[in-house]
């Protein structure tokens, strides 16, 4: 998605809490876990493992220039971001020690500052989604806000997959080719009363 949506002239950025943003992170970093952080993987971003690769380090940043970048107008139209392990729901943390209460928390504290942001009220969307659920093809959860969503706490049936994300990205930006599986999954425009 991030060649294709350059190419079409997409900005983007990944916000990866617990980063410094001096270099690529290219490994796990107290709360930060390179493997929930997907660009890093990418040879043309990080330059097949260079932890000053140009793209990596523009473009990869520490979660806590977000806020700045949506005050001042300048957040990228696409924006990837990952809490820390400990905000994630994956690990138990002090003080809470409750993986979920933690997220939860962490969403509380987060969300309400992107739902006031120009870049969301412009017909922004926002997509919480879990990387996995249980073994094998077991539901994973998504909530999917937008000025444009159906809203209303709108449920259906439909199985989705992450391909099924990355398609719906594709076609908000007007990015082409489909990538891989995004070719033929079912895209979420059930979810949205105006789309894209």
């Amino acid at each position: 998605m991030t060649d294709s949506g350059s190419r079409a002239g997409i900005s983007w950025r990944a916000y990866q809490e617990g980063t410094s943003g001096a270099v690529c992170p290219l490994t796990d970093l107290g709360d930060y876990v390179v493997h929930h952080d997907p660009f890093v993987f990418f040879n043309d971003i990080t330059r097949a493992n260079d932890a000053h690769a140009p793209s990596c380090v523009a473009h990869v940043r520490p979660y806590a220039e977000l806020q700045a970048s949506l005050n001042d107008d300048t957040a990228a139209r696409y924006n990837f971001i990952t809490p820390s392990v400990c905000d994630d729901m994956h690990t138990d943390c002090a003080p809470l020690n409750d993986r979920v209460k933690q997220g939860d928390t962490w969403l509380s504290t987060e969300l309400p500052k992107l739902l006031v942001s120009r870049a969301y009220a412009n017909n922004g969307a926002i997509f919480i989604t879990w990387d996995e659920g249980k073994p094998g093809d077991g539901p994973i959860g998504m909530i999917v806000l937008s000025p444009k969503a159906k809203g209303g706490g709108y449920q259906n049936t439909i199985h989705y997959t992450h391909s099924s994300t990355l398609r719906t990205i594709e076609e908000i930006f007007g990015v082409t080719p489909m990538l891989g599986d995004a070719a033929n999954a079912t895209d979420l425009s059930d979810l949205f009363a105006s789309f894209p």
